[in-house]
């Protein structure tokens, strides 16, 4: 699609962060975009290292076992804004399901979904996360979610391979979790913006922005991997992911030192 002036005039899902002004927002209203993150839990006021960009995660959890994710990945599955009146928009999933490799840097940003939403006041964003199926793209259509190598993920909405030890000189017990069910999170947007929902104006330059990021280091609390039951965490896994999902207005995340 070509503006008055003659420019090619770049879809979402194609330039995701792009001015929208002459792309269609004549009739009000703007470009909404949702990003995904995962980072730990902050000390000291900053947000630690805990591995580097394609490596693996170790945190210790809060009964001193020391956690090493080999492979981690979580799958958001669809997103949905929620207006203040309870009008539901849907966002498109710029290139399907999105399998977050949790061993990506951390805070770094991945391009999720996003939509044009109509003037208003938004109140709540669901996050739907979903069993990983690889999408179906056109020939020559770049995807920007890069494709698990393990076949494990396949089909799973949660992913973890790893172990753990209590003793750092101590051998690791290994262990395989996956969850394959759906939860929908439910993130208030409420008070997002200085205490004031997420507001939509008549005209706005630049797309709307918010980012879901997940406090991975916490999603062990509470197990003893010498005395645990594996399928009771599996089946347990989706809610601590829905406890540690959080929605940050913009692409940083904001401090949360509860």
């Amino acid at each position: 699609m070509f503006n008055r002036m003659g420019h090619l005039c770049l879809s979402l899902s194609a330039l995701a962060l792009a001015a929208t002004t002459g792309c269609g927002l004549d009739d009000g209203g703007a470009q909404i975009v949702v990003f995904s993150t995962h980072h730990a839990t902050p000390e000291d006021g900053i947000f630690p290292d805990k591995g580097l960009d394609d490596k693996p995660r170790i945190f210790t959890n809060d009964l001193g076992w020391e956690v090493t994710l080999l492979e981690s990945y979580i799958t958001i599955e669809s997103v949905t804004v929620v207006s203040c009146d309870e009008a539901e928009y849907p966002l498109d999933m710029f290139w399907g399901p999105c399998p977050e490799d949790l061993r990506a840097e951390d805070l770094n940003v991945l391009t999720v979904a996003g939509t044009k939403l109509p003037a208003g006041d938004y109140c709540e964003l669901w996050v739907d996360y979903g069993p990983y199926v690889t999408p179906v793209v056109d020939e020559g259509t770049a995807t920007r979610h890069e494709t698990p190598s393990s076949p494990e993920v396949l089909g799973s909405t949660a992913f973890f391979d790893g172990g753990a030890r209590i003793d750092v000189d101590g051998d690791a017990l290994p262990f395989e979790l996956r969850a394959d069910g759906q939860a929908r999170v439910v993130l208030s947007l409420r008070s997002i913006d200085e205490g004031f929902a997420l507001h939509v104006g008549d005209k706005e330059n630049f797309p709307l922005e918010l980012t879901i990021s997940k406090t991975y280091d916490r999603f062990f609390d509470g197990i003893d991997f010498a005395n645990y039951d594996p399928e009771a965490l599996e089946a347990n896994l989706l809610n601590l992911v829905d406890d540690q999902t959080r929605v940050n207005l913009g692409t940083r995340v904001a401090m949360d030192e509860e």
